[in-house]
């Protein structure tokens, strides 16, 4: 192998180095929700950027202000470059809510410094009554379904938490940025020593 071609593979593996950066802190995403049978759910629809993540309030009755309903609220959290998590946590419980189903949409996801979602499953905890451990992923939305022949029940608190796999997208390292000059430039000095020789 002659020393242009060294310089060329090595200039060329600086520049495509890569970081991953797919985060699901601070995304942008679509909140919607859903509900079917005797169950009721007060909460507003809409566009949110974490961690301003919106609550609702699963009923009847649908006033968790006052202590009456079960409220819910989730949260976001990364724990490695391909993995993180989205935890819901409710409190109180309802009265006549079944037999129902009420469900949390998440969809759209634009993840902070790029990448893509690619799947959410259930991973640990339940409410105390009711059942709150089904997802289904679309490739764009996740379905979070909440069910019950009876109440919801959340006494004291209940949390559930769902993995989400991450396919990072990847950037050149700002540092390989700055490599690629000299790197490139050695080719050139040697290019011309060589054409100086001959």
């Amino acid at each position: 192998m002659n020393i242009r071609s060294l310089f060329l593979s090595g200039g060329l593996a600086i520049l495509f180095a890569t970081t991953s950066v797919a985060a699901i802190i601070g995304s942008t995403y679509d909140f919607s929700t859903s509900t079917t049978g005797a169950t009721a759910i007060g909460a507003t629809d809409g566009t949110y950027t974490d961690p301003a993540n919106p609550g609702f309030c699963v009923g009847p009755p649908v006033d968790c202000a006052v202590g009456s309903g079960m409220s819910g609220s989730f949260s976001f959290a990364d724990i490695t470059p391909t993995t993180s998590t989205i935890t819901f946590i409710f409190f109180g419980s309802t009265a006549g809510a079944g037999p129902g189903t009420f469900a949390i949409t998440l969809g759209n996801f634009a993840l902070l410094g790029g990448g893509a979602i690619t799947n959410v499953t259930y991973n640990s905890g339940n409410l105390l009554e009711g059942d709150f451990s089904s997802v289904a992923w679309n490739g764009t939305d996740a379905l979070f379904t909440g069910s019950t022949a009876g109440d919801y029940d959340a006494v004291g608190g209940a949390t559930v938490v769902f993995d989400v796999t991450l396919a990072s997208t990847a950037i050149p390292e700002p540092s390989s940025i700055w490599l690629v000059g000299p790197v490139l430039g050695g080719l050139l000095v040697s290019l011309r020593k060589r054409r100086k020789a001959s």
